[in-house]
C-alpha cells in the first residue's frame, strides 16, 4: 500500500463543479480533491482501477473521509424512464450505482492513500435547479437505505466548512 502524504494530494484540488446541466455548468465556491476523470487523482495511480465506479471528489480531515458525487439526477432518472425502466427499478438502479461509487472509491482511497481513513459522510450533490419532488419520488425514503446526504451545488461548500479543517482551501 502506497501511503501518500496529504500535502501531495493538494495537486489535485479543483473547484467542485457539476458537469454542464442543460448547457450550464455549476461551480461551487470551494475546492476538493478531484478523484475521477482525466484531471483527477485516480488517473495518477499505477494500479488499474478502470472497472471501478468512482465518486467525483473527496476530502480528508484528520482520519475522516468525505466523498462527493455530482449527479444530474433529473437527467439520469429521465433517461431511465424514457427507456421503459419501471419506477421501482429506477430507484434500485440509481441507488446501486451510487452505492458502488462510494464503496469502490473508499477501497481505492484506503489502498492508495491511507488504510485508516474512515468514511464519515457521503454527499450526493445535485444541480441547484433539481426538482426536489422528483428526488423524493425516486430516492429511498428511509435515510438508512441511502449511503449519502443530498444537497445542491450552492450548499456543498457550507456543509464541508462545518466539518473541520479543509485540505483544499
Amino acid at each position: 500500500m502506497a501511503l501518500r502524504p496529504l500535502n501531495s494530494l493538494t495537486a489535485w484540488c479543483k473547484p467542485i463543479e457539476q458537469a454542464p446541466n442543460k448547457g450550464i455548468a455549476e461551480q461551487a465556491k470551494c475546492r476538493a480533491i478531484k478523484f475521477d476523470d482525466a484531471d483527477g487523482f485516480v488517473e495518477s495511480l499505477v494500479a488499474n482501477y478502470s472497472a471501478d465506479c468512482r465518486v467525483d471528489y473527496f476530502e480528508i480531515t484528520g482520519n475522516d473521509l468525505i466523498m462527493i458525487e455530482m449527479k444530474d439526477m433529473e437527467l439520469k432518472i429521465q433517461h431511465l424512464s424514457n427507456n421503459g425502466v419501471l419506477k421501482k427499478d429506477i430507484e434500485k438502479k440509481v441507488l446501486s450505482n451510487l452505492e458502488n461509487k462510494f464503496t469502490d472509491s473508499l477501497k481505492i482511497i484506503q489502498n492508495e492513500i491511507n488504510s485508516s481513513l474512515i468514511p464519515v459522510i457521503n454527499y450526493l450533490v445535485v444541480a441547484n435547479n433539481t426538482n426536489v419532488i422528483m428526488l423524493d419520488k425516486y430516492l429511498p425514503k428511509n435515510p438508512r437505505k441511502k449511503p449519502f446526504v443530498v444537497c445542491k451545488t450552492d450548499e456543498i461548500c457550507n456543509k464541508l466548512s462545518t466539518l473541520g479543517t479543509r485540505l483544499c482551501p
